[in-house]
């Protein structure tokens, strides 16, 4: 057998490619076998830890990446903060002025304020906001089919009902 240095898998002698990736087995003379490897090889650990992964949790890890992105704007938004304050302390003396900037500053502080605290949600009630996204979907699905119905006994070679015991399903012998 030939190992795919790529997947893994294990592969017939006779096999030029895997049959799963399609990575060349039979490395031609020029190539050293360092060069046929790929750039990065994944630990067992990790190996283990994304085979047993389900695609909810798969879908919940997304959820809270995206909560990532909030913090984001949250940080970007921090970063103007600077410009509102000395802004504001230059031209305190000019009410217009005073009002206008106080309206922008505390709107940019609610918008921080904002994504933090959505930022944090999501990503502590991830599974419920991931259930709520699907269940308009659930409801749509077409219920499980019934289970297939037991199979007919087969009559025995002696001609009796085989393992059923007759009509009535039980297990009396005939008096």
């Amino acid at each position: 057998m030939k190992t795919c240095l790529y997947c893994g898998l294990e592969n017939d002698d006779v096999a030029s490619q895997c049959e799963t990736c399609h990575t060349a087995l039979a490395m031609p003379p020029e190539h050293s076998p360092a060069d046929a490897r790929p750039d990065y090889m994944a630990s067992p650990q990790e190996t283990r830890f994304w085979e047993r992964m389900t695609f909810r949790q798969f879908a919940v890890l997304m959820i809270r990446l995206q909560a990532l992105w909030l913090l984001f704007y949250a940080a970007v938004d921090l970063t103007y903060l600077p410009r509102y304050l000395i802004r504001w302390f230059e031209g305190s003396s000019y009410s217009a002025v005073s009002t206008e900037l106080k309206r922008e500053l505390a709107l940019a502080v609610f918008r921080i304020v904002l994504h933090v605290a959505a930022a944090l949600a999501v990503i502590q009630h991830a599974e419920r906001l991931l259930s709520w996204l699907v269940r308009d979907w659930v409801a749509k699905q077409p219920p499980n089919p019934p289970p297939n119905p037991p199979p007919e006994p087969t009559p025995a070679a002696d001609g009796s009902q085989g393992s059923s015991g007759g009509v009535g399903g039980g297990s009396r012998g005939s008096a």
